[in-house]
């Protein structure tokens, strides 16, 4: 984060967050034994990409922002169903 505030570029700081916390996913797949991790940590790496590809290409950082906000929170909404309904 104090890269996207060096470049003074805060319409990057919600893809970074998202990716941050996706690859953080990865590791922690193993670390708690929930292969289900990895699919989250998938889903918010791509909700965070489309972020950054709707940020280059899109009209304005307000797209950006609902393209990863609705995306990591849709990734992590299901996660937290399946580890709720799961038996």
């Amino acid at each position: 984060m104090v890269v996207v505030v060096a470049l003074r570029r805060p319409e990057l700081a919600p893809p970074v967050v998202a990716l941050i916390v996706g690859l953080h996913f990865f590791p922690l797949a193993r670390l708690f034994d929930q292969p289900q991790y990895t699919w989250t940590a998938v889903g918010l790496c791509v909700a965070a990409v489309a972020g950054l590809v709707v940020l280059v290409t899109g009209p304005s950082p307000e797209v950006s922002r609902l393209a990863v906000g609705l995306g990591a929170a849709g990734t992590l909404l299901a996660t937290a169903w399946h580890l709720a309904l799961r038996r």
